[in-house]
């Protein structure tokens, strides 16, 4: 996931369960491209790789496309896998790249060998078209087992691929030392992102897949990312279309390679003062830090210290302008029309940041002594106070005044007439608005602009899952959910039950809409209802039956709603 920094709180000491920590815990051929595989070993071009049957479905798990990150290979480009012989025969996707800090949704089992990928192919011949998942979790958690069933879209004929790449420190750390032959640092992880999109292109033939019509998607980080390989001329040639959900959040927000590196050397210097004597290595006894000392480093120092210490440093943790995968920052890349040319859908979820507000709420309540998870108490709900101390921060960040946001645009009247909900209703649709909307509407814009193809859609279900806060089989939490960040996960992936059968049919619309524009880079076909192209100023409602349906609304509603035009007009490029 992804989101503003100031929405969220220290996790507690505790992890937390269900739906949540699942999601923010995703060349030598055997066959010519487009014939069905003779058997369930596919040879790759380092080795072969042995499926595990399933429903109508192919899944090779934990295929190596890069070499572990490791060692002297510690913070650098991504190298090749070395071959092996004997077939790949895992039944479930590799360990989790090592995570930054303590987040409620930080998966278990994480290593710094996790450069591995999931191809999930359905049965019968090709060629069918490559969707390539890469999933979310700000950077610094996630990773592609929680995204193990991708049985909505496989059953629509098409191919996805569920990538690991590294993440916080590990990803990201940009430190002089560091710097590569062009003198560039940091963005490891889109590298790796990067390395995995050309493996698909060099393998994905022997699958049975489409290595010409490959469609990059993700969700929050994910989606980020998506938006990343669109501006990155790394990624030029690498996939065909994309899919952003939920990711314009940071598209303004790329720190500098100096600043990057300032707060990556501050971050290192802690943790060196931290460690105790002889902790960090030989390599880190001079007065300097060198890449033989940030390389050898302990793992437990980095997951004691380095780690959090990086990810506290630099707050919303976003790829930086690292003059290499980003020679610029994503905005001024597509401001200027260097952008990657692809059709594209994007959009974002009606009510982003309530998830961030019910995970403060959360950890309020776990945190409390003794914890209370009583919903009926509402003392751990946002106050007034809150709400106007998170809108001078967003002040800050944005240019717009304190008392514009609080009086303004985001009064506490404005929202229902649940006096003890209105601070945080109030607060989650200031970050929703500042942070996914209106940046997804001027990406939107901005490739139309171009010339370019893009549908836009917003995620509008009120009775999606929970993403969290369902202990016991009962909600904890006092403030609702829906449709926040994530939530229309579980409509893409098997991920959770929907149980009801308009969720069940919204999930089957937007199926169908992801892999008919993965197959033929338009969403449109029979059995789904029309959905306008963005440059007809329309954005398609992603909804249930019963709240509205599915059919377009004109996008002057869609910026009215989260005043794209009033507060946060000054944004539009």
């Amino acid at each position: 996931m992804g989101g503003r920094s100031d929405h969220l709180s220290p996790a507690p000491g505790r992890r937390l369960s269900g739906l949540g920590a699942a999601l923010l815990t995703a060349l030598a051929l055997a066959s010519a491209a487009g014939a069905e595989p003779s058997t369930t070993v596919v040879q790759t071009d380092r080795g072969p790789v042995q499926a595990t049957q399933r429903a109508g479905m192919r899944s090779y798990f934990a295929i190596p496309y890069a070499a572990p990150p490791v060692g002297d290979l510690r913070w650098r480009a991504p190298a090749p896998a070395a071959p092996w012989s004997a077939p790949i025969a895992k039944t479930a996707s590799a360990a989790s790249c090592l995570q930054t800090g303590n987040s409620p949704f930080r998966s278990a089992g994480e290593t710094e060998d996790c450069l591995y990928l999931d191809v999930h192919a359905p049965s019968g011949a090709g060629p069918f078209p490559v969707m390539v998942w890469i999933h979310g979790g700000a950077f610094t958690t996630g990773s592609a087992a929680s995204y193990a069933d991708p049985t909505p879209l496989v059953s629509k004929g098409v191919i996805v691929v569920a990538m690991n790449y590294r993440l916080g420190a590990m990803g990201f750390l940009a430190h002089p030392a560091l710097r590569d032959g062009a003198g560039s640092t940091g963005d490891y992880g889109i590298m790796d992102q990067q390395a995995a999109l050309r493996w698909v292109r060099a393998n994905i033939g022997a699958f049975g897949g489409d290595p010409k019509n490959v469609t990059i998607f993700g969700e929050s980080a994910g989606g980020f990312s998506v938006l990343t390989h669109l501006a990155s001329p790394l990624s030029a040639g690498l996939f065909d279309k994309a899919i952003i959900e939920s990711g314009a959040y940071g598209v303004s927000a790329q720190l500098t390679q100096a600043g990057m590196e300032a707060k990556g050397a501050a971050a290192v210097q802690k943790t060196l003062a931290a460690a105790a004597p002889g902790a960090a290595g030989p390599a880190c006894a001079g007065p300097d830090v060198t890449a033989g000392c940030l390389r050898g480093m302990p793992v437990s120092l980095i997951r004691a210290h380095l780690m959090s210490d990086f990810g506290t440093g630099v707050g919303n943790l976003v790829p930086s302008v690292d003059g290499k995968v980003l020679p610029r920052t994503i905005k001024d890349i597509f401001a200027a029309g260097a952008n990657n040319k692809a059709a594209v859908i994007n959009g974002s979820n009606e009510d982003e940041n309530l998830l961030f507000v019910a995970i403060g709420e959360l950890i309020a309540r776990m945190t409390a002594k003794p914890p209370n998870l009583d919903p009926a108490d509402r003392s751990f709900l946002m106050t007034p106070q809150a709400h106007a101390a998170g809108a001078a921060v967003l002040a800050v960040q944005s240019g717009v005044s304190a008392s514009d946001l609080t009086e303004k645009y985001y009064p506490l009247a404005k929202y229902g007439s649940d006096v003890a909900l209105q601070p945080s209703l109030a607060s989650a649709a200031a970050g929703t608005d500042s942070a996914f909307s209106c940046n997804g509407a001027n990406v939107s814009g901005r490739i139309g602009a171009q010339g370019g193809r893009v549908w836009m859609y917003e995620f509008r279900d009120r009775t999606a899952p929970l993403i969290l806060g369902n202990i016991g089989g009962k909600y904890v939490l006092s403030v609702p959910q829906g449709p926040g960040h994530a939530s229309e996960l579980p409509y893409l992936f098997n991920m959770a039950d929907l149980r009801d059968d308009e969720r069940k049919a919204l999930a089957e619309t937007m199926a169908t809409y992801w892999t008919n524009f993965a197959r033929a880079g338009d969403p449109n076909g029979p059995g789904v209802p029309k959905w306008p192209s963005f440059k007809t100023g329309t954005v398609q409602s992603l909804n249930v039956a019963s709240g509205g349906g599915v059919k377009g609304m004109p996008a002057t509603d869609f910026t009215t709603e989260h005043q794209c035009k009033t507060a946060w007009a000054k944004f539009t490029f």
